[in-house]
């Protein structure tokens, strides 16, 4: 049985390879390198890189899909870089982003919105709102909604540990994994209304 661990944000590996020649040589990474600890990846071993953005954030997926479609149907890599007035290093990753939530596809080095996308543009609010369902598929989302449901609620150091034992982190270091996976956490299921932050008590819970 072909047995794969959920999408997580973000695998580094085919993507790189994908459009690494955009970035030019000082970023171009081997699937090898992806691997914080410099080991291969494996089905079950599947993080964000150190070399993908780690902060990518709801509002810089919104702004690339309302650039690209202000741009027009299709658009290539570079010149949509231009129209955002960002690097194409920093650019790649929120691509990444869009492309996992499936507001976007890629052909050819060409970005095209999905209908998704599209619905996605016209919407007026509540735009992360709209990803909600999409997200909750996504580690570490998906773990962090699993794990919440408990009466206490649950932590960034539960969820990360939850995933560091089925191989997926985010970093090798484990105070540092932990603070991404925080990260994280807060930056896209507080504005997607998968979970609510207690600050004083550091737990996320259903909302």
């Amino acid at each position: 049985m072909d047995v794969r661990t959920p999408e997580s944000l973000f695998d580094c590996g085919s993507f790189q390879e994908r459009f690494g020649k955009h970035l030019g040589n000082s970023l171009i990474t081997s699937r090898r390198s992806c691997s914080p600890r410099g080991e291969a990846r494996t089905e079950t071993d599947v993080g964000m890189s150190r070399q993908t953005a780690l902060f990518v954030r709801a509002g810089q997926v919104i702004s690339l899909v309302e650039v690209a479609g202000g741009v027009g149907s299709r658009t290539d890599i570079p010149n949509l870089a231009g129209e955002m007035g960002v690097d194409l290093a920093v650019l790649l990753p929120t691509l990444r982003a869009a492309e996992m939530l499936g507001l976007v596809r890629v052909e050819d080095g060409d970005l095209f919105l999905t209908e998704e996308g599209l619905r996605f543009l016209e919407t007026s609010k509540d735009k992360v709102k709209m990803l909600k369902d999409k997200l909750a598929g996504i580690e570490p989302f998906r773990t962090a909604i699993e794990l919440s449901s408990g009466r206490g609620g649950v932590t960034s150091r539960d969820v990360a540990d939850s995933l560091a034992k089925r191989g997926i982190e985010w970093h090798y270091k484990t105070e540092l994994n932990e603070s991404l996976v925080h990260i994280l956490l807060i930056y896209w299921t507080i504005p997607a209304r998968l979970l609510s932050y207690n600050g004083k008590s550091g737990r996320f819970r259903r909302v």
